[in-house]
């Protein structure tokens, strides 16, 4: 059993954590927002965004990227298409993330002005695209996910819309990220020369930007795997949120 003196001395440091607590932020705030152009593009995902200022220049906060099923944007599905002018029949696409930032805001206003963050992130994406041959009815199907850690640092500006409303603004973050691949292409013509479409498929990967040369590709049944360990990539990051600060 405690003495009271032991007991007093608790009291008397919960009270000073107490306090010193209330001089760094007198009055906490809050921040809830959502990406409208997350909305309006085919981006795979909804974000959303919680902030706390837990001092008068500091606060934690947490992005996440909600999948939302959408049509691969061209620039990405066409990069694993193995014909050109096959017709797209499957185009799926999502997305799932979440970024936790560390901000000092260089006023004293947070969550408001200008702020740097160091951050780190999870990001993976999915694909499911099913391509028909222009000479015939068998169809080409690639499903697969690329994801991975990573850490960087970015430099926004958060301002006012209304007594309850900012705007936020993550103008430029620059990050590295352990990223890894696995995709698998599969067909339904039952009389493919497997030989030569894995050589199809590593053509076409081959050409992808940063990653093309990495990729491990092998042939199981009629299905072609195609892998990468783990590389290192780099990345930049935006983003745009209307917040209710409370």
């Amino acid at each position: 059993m405690k003495s009271p003196a032991s007991l007093l001395a608790l009291v008397i440091c919960f009270f000073f954590a107490a306090e010193t607590f209330a001089q760094q932020k007198s009055d906490p705030s809050f921040a809830v927002g959502l990406a409208p152009f997350s909305l309006l593009l085919p981006s795979g995902k909804v974000n959303i965004r919680g902030e706390w200022a837990y001092a008068n220049n500091k606060s934690l906060s947490l992005l996440v990227a909600i999948p939302r099923p959408t049509p691969a944007p061209n620039l990405l599905g066409n990069q694993f298409d193995l014909e050109e002018e096959a017709s797209t029949s499957v185009n799926r696409f999502t997305s799932f993330g979440t970024t936790l930032e560390h901000r000092f805001y260089l006023g004293q206003n947070a969550p408001r002005g200008f702020y740097f963050a160091p951050y780190s992130r999870y990001n993976s994406f999915s694909l499911e695209r099913t391509s028909q041959h222009a000479e015939n009815s068998y169809k080409t199907t690639v499903k697969g996910t690329l994801g991975g850690f990573g850490f960087g640092v970015a430099a926004g500006v958060q301002f006012r819309l209304g007594d309850f409303l900012t705007m936020d603004a993550t103008l430029a973050g620059v990050d590295f990220k352990w990223m890894n691949a696995r995709f698998n292409y599969s067909t339904t013509d039952p009389e493919a020369d497997l030989s030569a479409f894995r050589d199809k498929v590593e053509e076409t990967v081959g050409d992808i930007p940063l990653i093309g040369s990495k990729f491990d590709i092998t042939v199981e049944e009629n299905t072609v795997k195609v892998r990468t360990p783990g590389v290192v990539l780099p990345g930049y990051r935006f983003n745009l949120t209307v917040n209710y600060v409370f």
